[in-house]
């Protein structure tokens, strides 16, 4: 039979999905910060954008 504490089709538990969505969420905010601040860093120390 169908294991009910699975999520389909991944075969991770409500929890362990869960858990893995909060690490993804957390790696974008990094990757997202940091790619601002090279925009920012980028912008002020590039004499011909300005």
């Amino acid at each position: 039979m169908a294991d009910n504490t699975k999520v389909y089709p991944t075969g991770l538990t409500e929890a362990e999905a869960t858990e893995i969505n909060e690490g993804l969420k957390w790696g974008t905010r990094i990757y997202g910060a940091i790619a601002v601040l090279a925009h920012i860093l980028a912008f002020a120390l590039t004499p011909w954008m300005k």
